[in-house]
């Protein structure tokens, strides 16, 4: 309890320093401070809901998580950027502003800030729109060397980055739920990063995937923010529900009538905004596979696709980017852009084939700019099928 009491007050500390510096910082006229301040405390009102909420592992209504908890969410997110890469320069100039009597400077600061601080608060609104709609489904057919003939249309289903917290309803992720029941998987893989905060929402997240029951099975690894919120927890909770996690180990689907290999392995939670460190123990891991036999390998970051040249991995299915979340439109670049080679979409390098899944939820900033959640489908066909 104290924990979060001290907390909320850290975060309404953060947003009165942030109030402080717009309307000292850019000398806000009374009407628009007011206004400022009774925004600040409007945004504010319902942090009580949202500690209860994170406190019981409780999930909000849909149209509470709509208009409620994400907004309240992006909010205290967005000051806290503010502070970070706005308010040292709004400090900054008011400063040398009031030293050299340059009111030209503070009036322009205040004009440029005011209107970019608009269009944040724009897109934030667009973001959060976008963050409510159901998932889209991106369906990919993929040539496995190795693969039978007779077993050429095997459909692999992806969900990643769910990120199961107080922020995204029950109804959200019962949707998603359906969406993967009605691609008919044949396999089922869930490429981390399942829950946050709290691990008993990784049993919220499997009661809605429950309806899928794929022949070959349902399998999922550790993401870093599974390791976050507690990895040994979150796996047991999968696992009590039917999953299999894979955990640096590797099973092969011979037996349920696949010639397949699926490997996976646990991420270690380090470097989060670039490689893992981990990634170095994928030919270990591979060592003992028998020869012949094609792997597809989860790996929660891309940059494990750089760890499989030489090995038998002909595709590796991974998620952690996002795809940026927030990006540039028109296929523009995004945050995830900065650390990684591969953040989004399909690669191929020779007979191997990278998908780094866009996740069906958010990290940071609850919403999404110009970068749909989405679902992944993959037919798997043999060299030889027609």
């Amino acid at each position: 309890m104290w924990a979060r009491v001290v907390f909320a007050a850290i975060i309404l500390g953060l947003q009165i320093l942030a109030a402080f510096i717009l309307i000292w910082g850019l000398r806000l006229p009374s009407r628009l401070a007011l206004a400022a301040l009774a925004a600040f405390v409007l945004f504010n009102l319902p942090l009580p809901y949202l500690f209860w909420l994170q406190a019981g592992a409780r999930q909000p209504s849909f149209w509470s998580a709509a208009l409620i908890v994400r907004p309240c969410f992006a909010w205290a997110f967005n000051w806290l950027a503010f502070l970070l890469f706005l308010a040292p320069v709004i400090l900054l100039g008011r400063i040398v502003g009031s030293l050299f009597g340059w009111e030209a400077l503070i009036t322009g600061l205040r004009y440029f800030m005011l209107s970019l601080l608009g269009l944040w608060n724009l897109l934030t609104v667009w973001g959060l729109c976008t963050a409510a709609l159901p998932p889209e489904t991106t369906t990919i057919e993929i040539t496995i060397p190795g693969l039978a003939p007779e077993q050429s249309g095997l459909r692999l289903v992806q969900l990643s980055d769910p990120h199961v917290g107080w922020w995204n309803s029950r109804a959200e992720l019962e949707r998603i739920g359906g969406i993967v029941a009605g691609l008919k998987p044949d396999l089922l893989v869930v490429t981390g990063d399942m829950v946050d905060h709290n691990p008993d929402y990784a049993l919220t997240l499997a009661d809605c995937l429950d309806s899928v029951r794929p022949r070959l099975g349902r399998f999922a690894i550790i993401g870093n923010h599974d390791v976050y919120t507690g990895k040994e927890a979150v796996a047991q909770r999968m696992e009590a529900k039917g999953f299999r996690m894979l955990r640096n180990q590797w099973v092969s689907l011979q037996e349920k009538g696949a010639r397949l290999v699926l490997a996976g392995m646990d991420d270690t939670g380090l470097n989060w905004t670039g490689p893992d460190p981990g990634e170095r123990k994928i030919p270990e891991l591979l060592s003992d596979v028998p020869p012949g036999l094609p792997v597809i390998l989860l790996a929660h970051r891309p940059s494990a696709f750089d760890r499989t040249e030489g090995l038998p991995v002909v595709l590796t299915l991974s998620g952690h980017t996002h795809g940026g979340q927030l990006r540039l439109p028109l296929g523009g670049p995004g945050l995830a852009n900065l650390g990684f080679e591969h953040p989004s979409g399909l690669f191929r390098r020779g007979n191997q084939t990278l998908y780094a899944n866009r996740g069906a939820g958010t990290v940071g900033w609850p919403f999404r700019l110009f970068c749909p959640s989405e679902v992944a489908l993959f037919i798997l066909r043999s060299p030889g099928a027609s």
